[in-house]
């Protein structure tokens, strides 16, 4: 490979990696925006309850 190549290839890599990087970050602050939105919901406290009846049974059963 040429050198102007493989320059124009690190720059198009250089670019992808940003636009990732770009989306990625917009993406990880949205937890923020709902944490805690399901605190007092009386289905989500079943659905916990739920989970951990299921994982204590899974856990007995794998040992």
């Amino acid at each position: 490979m040429s050198s102007k190549v493989l320059e124009k290839t690190i720059s198009d890599l250089k670019r992808r990696v940003a636009k990732i990087e770009a989306s990625m970050s917009t993406r990880r602050a949205g937890w923020k925006k709902i944490a805690g939105a399901a605190k007092e919901d009386n289905h989500f406290s079943e659905a916990m309850r739920l989970g951990a009846k299921w994982r204590k049974q899974a856990n007995q059963e794998n040992w």
